[in-house]
């Protein structure tokens, strides 16, 4: 004789679920992912600092550049650089960007009053955005030279 037992209602009864539905479940799970950590990964990846120091010289170029995003640009002489082949002079200019409107006043009325000699401080990102501006250097302080 073969015996039958009845559930006692505290038995948990699984269910499984279709495996196309399962496999579904998890490519799901998978593109969520995929479509979280890579934004957040690269965002974290560009704006991390790879240099930060001071560069100066005299401000030739500073202007509000850009179609659709409006940057900030400017343009700094370093010094020349005497290159020995016919006694020619390089000019050593150094590109820059900037975030902060208040910085960019500064620099603006610089540009105004005289070409004075500057000392930028700056952070090179690793990359950029393209709202944030041509090059990966970013000043965040200025002092004028006397």
């Amino acid at each position: 004789m073969t015996e039958t037992t009845q559930p006692t209602g505290n038995e948990k009864t699984v269910q499984q679920t279709h495996p196309i539905k399962r496999f579904f479940k998890r490519v799901l799970y998978f593109f969520i992912f995929l479509f979280i950590i890579i934004p957040v990964g690269t965002y974290f990846y560009l704006n991390s600092a790879a240099e930060e120091g001071y560069s100066s010289g005299m401000l030739i170029n500073f202007s509000k550049k850009g179609l659709l995003f409006k940057t900030y640009e400017g343009v700094l002489n370093s010094g020349s650089i005497n290159s020995n082949a016919g006694n020619s002079m390089a000019n050593n200019t150094w590109t820059f960007s900037v975030k902060d409107d208040g910085i960019a006043q500064e620099l603006n009325d610089i540009m105004k009053s005289s070409n004075k000699n500057v000392s930028l401080h700056y952070v090179e990102k690793r990359g950029n955005f393209f709202w944030q501006g041509e090059t990966n250097r970013f000043v965040d302080e200025v002092k004028v030279m006397k």
